[in-house]
Formats: structure tokens, C-alpha cells, sequence
């Protein structure tokens, strides 16, 4: 069908339905894509003289609501394989090895708009190592976030809970974004460690992360397999305020990271701190320009306009 016939269609179709067809209102009405790819659509639609579609591949427009990001913070708890091995040190190991593999003992969640920090163990559970309610209720936790924050959360805790899910089958969920205080650490600051609890000292926040009571390091979580419930409970609170340390972490490392950006949900220029009002501070020179620095009132971030202050016409003699 060549461009003539594709355009007397679509006259046809347009009149019919009192407006200018979507693509995909074009194709059901009996035109085939491939008939519809030979051509540009666009121009088929100005050829039969219609107003350009905004939405020309969808039936209905999509409206993008404004609002403020679901930010959640979250930190999971699991257990430790337990191998067979003939020593201590030095040792490779195989999954033949592998006498009992890690599992999800509880996680702690908080979305940072309410109150109460979801949290959910294996407590009740008759066998800790069945943790698909826990991998399930986190889950659906995360696929309401927008953006989601974590210690170390990229190479550990949101790769457990994917290996988890889809172990159980869970359907696809879009990842949100995601921001890491252990790779936002080591990305611009030299710690003697970067481990969270030597972080919220050393930057001296008010939260910092629980000193385990009764059960220290790897007895917490032998506990808890044991079915201990005070282990259990130490263990709850232990969740819980590793996710009140890495919140306040990651507010006081935001100011310097220049991937944050919530613009897009809320339409306007918006700092990480979500404050919407900036003055001018300075001036950006770079090998292609000048451009204007603007600092947030509430927390000082910088950041850098897209508008480059030197005339075009002179920007067209600098050397490259």
C-alpha cells in the first residue's frame, strides 16, 4: 500500500473517530505495522492534514502525576552457609560443600513519609530456613518504592532478595532507583573503613548502629536458628536501627552526590533535601562555557544550570 492509499485511510478513520489516530488506533483498524513502518507515521499524518498526535503510539495519553518520591530505606538480616571443610584457612570450597545454604531471617523497611519501620522475621516460623513470607512481604515493599536506599544494598541485600524471588517465582517487578551510603563513601571520602557502624562515628550522627547485648556477631544469628526468642528480638532491634544509622548517612552524604535528582518527580528543580528554593552562588568555568551555580537554602548542595552565559557566537571561536 503505498503513501497516498495510507493517507485516505486514516481521512477515514480520523473522521470516524472526531479526531487525529494514534498509531496504534491506525493498525486496528486493518493496516498492518509493516505497511505503516514503510513510511514515517508522522508524515502520513500531516499528508491528511491532522494536528500531530502527542501520543502517537499509545490509545490513551498517559498523565505523569506530580508528587514526591517513595523513598524506602531497608536492610535485611540472613544467615551464613554452613560448609563441610578439612581446615581453616586458605580454603576453596564447592557447591558439593554447600550442608546447609544462607536464607532471609528478617528484614527491616521504612518508607521515609510514615512513622512505623516495617519488619518482619522468622520467628514463628517452624523452620528458618523457609523464608519465602519474608522474601514475599519485602518484595512488595520494594516494588512500592521509587527509590530505594541501603548500606552495601547493591552487591548484597537487593541481590539476596532478587536471588530469592526469583527462586519463588515472583513476577517482575521495575527496579527503582537505587542509592548505595557504602558506594557513596568510597566513591569520595578515604575512611579508615567504610563499614556503617565506623561511618556514624566517625561523622558523629546522632543515630548509631546497636552494639549487640547477649548475643555478639555471628551468635545472633546461631540464636535465632536456635529458636531463641530474646536472639530474635536483639535481632529486631538490630534491624531496625541499621536502617535509622543509614538514612542519616545518607542525608549527610546527598549534599555531595550528583546523581541525585529528584526533578523529575516533582517537575521543578528540587534538591535531594527537598527543598525547592536556590540562590546564586558563583560561576562554573569550563572549557566550553561559563554556567551558573546555584545552592540550595536549606542544605547548601551546588548544583551547576545547563545554560551556558558566554554568546553563542563567541563560543563558536574556542579552540576544541
Amino acid at each position: 500500500m503505498d503513501i497516498h492509499a495510507l493517507v485516505v485511510k486514516l481521512k477515514e478513520l480520523g473522521k470516524e473517530l472526531g479526531k487525529t489516530p494514534t498509531q496504534k488506533e491506525f493498525e486496528l483498524s486493518g493496516i498492518s505495522k509493516r505497511q505503516i513502518q514503510k513510511h514515517k507515521y508522522s508524515e502520513i499524518v500531516k499528508a491528511a492534514g491532522f494536528e500531530p498526535n502527542k501520543y502517537s503510539q499509545n490509545t490513551d495519553p498517559v498523565e505523569v502525576i506530580i508528587r514526591p518520591p517513595k523513598i524506602l530505606v531497608f536492610d535485611i538480616e540472613c544467615t551464613g552457609m554452613i560448609l563441610d571443610s578439612y581446615g581453616l584457612y586458605n580454603q576453596n570450597h564447592s557447591h558439593k560443600d554447600i550442608l546447609e545454604d544462607w536464607s532471609l531471617l528478617s528484614f527491616a523497611a521504612w518508607f521515609i513519609d510514615e512513622e512505623e519501620i516495617h519488619y518482619f522475621d522468622n520467628r514463628e516460623s517452624p523452620d528458618y530456613k523457609d523464608d519465602i513470607e519474608v522474601v514475599k512481604r519485602l518484595y512488595d515493599i520494594v516494588a512500592r518504592a521509587d527509590i530505594v536506599v541501603g548500606h552495601n544494598s547493591d552487591r548484597f541485600d537487593l541481590k539476596k532478595l532478587n536471588t530469592k524471588a526469583e527462586k519463588y517465582e515472583l513476577p517482575p517487578r521495575p527496579d527503582p532507583i537505587q542509592y548505595d551510603t557504602l558506594k557513596m563513601l568510597k566513591s569520595r571520602y578515604a575512611l579508615p573503613s567504610n563499614s556503617l557502624e565506623y561511618a556514624a562515628k566517625y561523622f558523629d550522627l546522632k543515630e548509631r548502629k546497636s552494639l549487640h547485648g547477649k548475643f555478639p556477631g555471628k551468635a545472633l544469628f546461631d540464636g535465632c536458628r536456635a529458636g531463641n526468642l530474646e536472639a530474635w528480638i536483639e535481632c529486631e532491634a538490630y534491624n531496625k536501627q541499621d536502617v535509622k544509622v543509614t538514612w542519616e548517612l545518607f542525608q549527610r552524604l546527598a549534599k555531595h552526590d550528583k546523581r541525585i535528582n529528584l526533578t523529575s518527580f516533582y517537575q521543578k528543580q528540587t534538591c535531594s533535601c527537598g527543598n525547592q528554593e536556590f540562590y546564586k552562588n558563583g560561576i562554573k568555568y569550563s572549557r566550553n562555557g561559563s554556567f551558573q551555580i546555584w545552592r540550595c537554602h536549606t542544605c547548601s548542595k551546588c548544583f551547576i544550570g545547563k545554560e551556558n552565559l558566554i554568546d553563542k557566537d563567541l563560543r563558536g571561536g574556542f579552540f576544541k
